[in-house]
């Protein structure tokens, strides 16, 4: 939400439907109907030029300083900045320059890392500087230059009187380039998917961590697609500058504090142990899961690709309370009904199956449709009682049994992963 920018906006398009394009020849009588031309502009390109730039710098400006502080900086640099304008040059001067000038400052010296903020404000400055040299007769200076000194000011106060600790928000699409950079020092890969989901499948469940107003970290969880109590653990990298301070690991707390609200009884995580240049790039990752009481519970070799394998974290919600569990099926016998690519790897497929009374059936026909597909490997996931039932029939078609994910369906019932190698085959 950037309440304060929305506001603002609608603000300045209604002064300009309602009441139309102010006139040069008809200013401003007092200091009062001058405050009120903050909100009048004098074309529909004048307006649309600080609509925009507003759109761009306001939800910035917001998620760094609150909805409230954005208002008071806003009111500040339109009122200092028309009264500096009114007494010194003229009432003749109309709209939200002033407040646009200050949310740009504050989002770009926010925006920055905190080494280049000072080259950043010489920059500002000599801007400021060649408008009050080549256009100081055409556009308000005052309104500029006292706008973009209190935008300035309220980026540098929100990074010395912020919170001293780092706090977990939600994300906003605002966000966005900051994760994907943050996602990009680790993994090039997961960054370009990573900024691709984002914008086209939004940020729900997604979390940033915030120091000072700049984002350090992410997190999230995505909701399993077969159990409702059940999340998988989302993107969550922290930037490289601030690994080995305990930062991941407060960011974690925080997630699974808000998990546990949410009711989910278990959290399991996705990850791989792919090297780079021989070193694991995960493997902080991984302590830090293991800190936090996780446990590995299956392992997938060559899933990813050949050499890298897929590894799941499992950890449980200590305080959940387990009902009663479900009634076993009836059923006991599977039916392959097709294939289909496995997320993230390179030649795995899946086997889709559905329910049987007893037996297997249609399991040779898709391995063959997997093998002139030039499949390396076929994998099927099972609950554990239909998994027991049918383990000599997948026994003797190459598969064997990869592990398990425990209590996924619910306490008790767990998925059990087979895998067969279709390349000797």
């Amino acid at each position: 939400m950037m309440p304060v920018t929305l506001a603002l906006c609608a603000l300045a398009i209604i002064g300009y439907l309602g009441f139309g394009a102010a006139s040069p020849d008809a200013p401003p009588d007092n200091l009062a109907d001058a405050l009120l031309a903050v909100f009048r502009h004098g074309n529909i390109r004048h307006v649309g030029l600080n609509v925009a730039l507003l759109l761009i710098a306001g939800p910035i400006t917001e998620s760094r300083l609150g909805s409230a502080w954005t208002l008071v900086m806003v009111a500040l640099s339109a009122v200092l900045g028309t009264i500096a304008q009114f007494y010194l040059v003229g009432p003749a001067f109309v709209g939200l320059s002033g407040p646009v000038y200050a949310m740009i400052a504050c989002a770009v010296l926010t925006t920055v890392r905190p080494e280049n903020q000072i080259w950043v404000a010489v920059a500002i400055a000599a801007v400021l500087g060649a408008e009050i040299y080549w256009l100081s007769d055409k556009i308000a200076i005052y309104p500029h230059l006292l706008s973009t000194l209190i935008g300035g000011s309220f980026a540098m106060l929100s990074s010395l009187f912020g919170s001293k600790h780092p706090t977990l928000k939600p994300m906003q699409y605002s966000h966005v380039s900051q994760v994907v950079a943050i996602i990009n020092e680790t993994d090039e890969d997961d960054a370009a998917e990573a900024e691709n989901l984002l914008l086209d499948e939004g940020v729900d469940g997604m979390f940033v961590l915030m120091h000072k107003g700049r984002v350090v970290g992410v997190t999230g969880y995505e909701p399993d697609d077969q159990v409702d109590d059940v999340c998988w653990l989302s993107w969550t990298y922290l930037a490289q500058e601030y690994l080995g301070q305990g930062y991941g690991s407060q960011m974690m707390n925080d997630l699974l504090g808000k998990l546990n609200k949410q009711g989910y009884r278990k959290v399991f995580i996705a990850t791989s142990d792919y090297k780079d240049f021989g070193r694991s790039i995960y493997a902080g990752a991984h302590r830090m899961y293991e800190d936090f009481g996780a446990e590995v519970e299956m392992t997938l070799p060559d899933y990813h690709n050949v050499g890298e394998a897929k590894i799941v974290y499992g950890l449980e919600n200590p305080e959940f309370q387990a009902g009663e569990p479900p009634m076993p099926s009836e059923k006991t016998g599977i039916a392959i009904s097709g294939i289909a690519p496995e997320p993230e790897t390179k030649g795995v497929v899946g086997l889709i199956w559905q329910e049987t009374p007893a037996g297997v059936a249609g399991l040779d026909h898709y391995l063959e449709k997997a093998r002139g597909q030039q499949a390396r490997i076929a994998v099927i996931a099972l609950p554990s009682d239909l998994s027991r039932e049918n383990a000599e029939a997948l026994e003797t078609h190459g598969f064997k049994e990869a592990g398990k994910l425990t209590d996924y369906y619910s306490l008790g019932l767990h998925q059990v992963w087979w895998m067969c190698s279709l390349a000797n085959q």
